[in-house]
């Protein structure tokens, strides 16, 4: 693996991947932001290994249930908060377990550890000055999906 970008393709593709197995959505690369904000709706996991790293998915809540009402089947005025959190939780989950296998056996394996939510718009990170973020923000119309990788 030779840079950054590289490794940050990894991750794009495998969360293009899952969203499109899960929804039968396509995404394509909106923008590519360092310093963009998250949505409404942030799930993130550490990714521990020979290097250390973060992965982060956000989304609007509208956007979250629109994905949960594809992946279960229910409409989305019956999905509760509770669901919310669970599917983007389970989208950072999917897209870390891809990753995971098309990274084995390279400097940036990592296991998997467990996922978690965080609710709130506007938040943004902070990182310290030589720490590699790779941002890119996905869309197709319907919805729209912030990927942001930490290493």
């Amino acid at each position: 693996m030779d840079n950054a970008e590289n490794l940050g393709s990894v991750f794009l593709n495998a969360l293009t991947e899952v969203i499109s197995t899960v929804s039968g959505f396509y995404l394509e690369v909106m923008s590519s932001e360092k310093d963009g904000g998250f949505n409404e709706m942030t799930g993130a996991m550490p990714l521990n290994g020979e290097k250390n790293g973060m992965l982060f998915i956000s989304a609007d809540e509208t956007d979250i249930r629109t994905l949960c009402s594809y992946m279960t089947g229910s409409p989305p005025d019956e999905i509760t908060p509770d669901d919310v959190g669970d599917t983007v939780c389970e989208l950072v989950n999917m897209t870390a377990g891809n990753a995971k296998l098309r990274l084995s056996g390279t400097e940036y394996g990592f296991e998997l550890s467990p996922p978690f939510a965080v609710k709130g718009a506007g938040m943004t990170l902070i990182t310290k000055s030589r720490t590699q973020v790779i941002s890119r923000t996905l869309g197709n119309g319907e919805i729209t999906v912030k990927i942001k990788l930490v290493y």
